[in-house]
């Protein structure tokens, strides 16, 4: 995916500047993580108050802290299994913060869609772990945290200034793309691993 690709060129790049430059990061790589969450907080009050150019700088810095933290753990050499699962869960808290400002402004339906299909397109492959093996790359579905990220951004801008799209709020309709998307992708998910399911259960015979 063009995302991911961008991200992986951006990450080698700031992990190249910290290696370099390891004095200027005395943060420990799992606190700068809470820092995304906390960006969270004010992202949604303004979601919930219609304050979108705010939200989106909110989620710039949120999403920013998001791509350097993994950066400062690998440029240190601070990595950890614990350090993985705990971005991972921040960045769940972080989704369920935006979107709940999204049901804080009225939207309620699907503000809970966008948010059911977004934790269960993340908790897909990690479940699918706990019964059969799984490479650790991402799979090729949609939904991904980067999509998903992109066009919430797209949203709130454009509902700046094109509050509607033919008698349609432009917040709802990026959120119903959300909604689908994401339910796709879990679906898209539950049907791999019954195949990687199947396919080990006939290695097995």
């Amino acid at each position: 995916m063009i995302t991911q690709r961008l991200r992986q060129h951006l990450q080698s790049g700031v992990i190249e500047h910290i290696r370099r430059h390891p004095s200027w990061y005395p943060i420990s790589p799992n606190l700068l993580t809470f820092g995304a969450l906390l960006l969270a907080v004010p992202a949604c009050w303004s979601i919930s108050e219609q304050r979108y150019l705010l939200a989106v700088l909110f989620i710039l810095q949120s999403g920013a802290v998001d791509l350097v933290d993994g950066c400062v753990a690998r440029g240190l050499d601070k990595t950890s299994k614990f350090g993985s699962y705990w971005d991972a869960m921040i960045d769940r808290y972080v989704d369920c913060l935006l979107y709940l400002g999204f049901v804080l402004d009225g939207h309620e339906l699907a503000g809970f869609l966008a948010t059911t299909g977004t934790v269960l397109t993340s908790y897909a492959k990690p479940r699918t772990a706990m019964v059969v093996a799984i490479y650790a790359q991402d799979w090729p579905t949609i939904g991904e945290r980067a999509e998903r990220f992109v066009l919430l951004l797209a949203g709130l801008l454009l509902a700046t200034w094109v509050p509607t799209i033919s008698g349609w709020s432009t917040i709802s309709l990026m959120l119903w793309v959300t909604a689908l998307m994401t339910h796709i992708g879990a679906v898209q998910r539950v049907l791999m691993t019954r195949r990687l399911v199947q396919q080990q259960e006939a290695d097995r015979r």
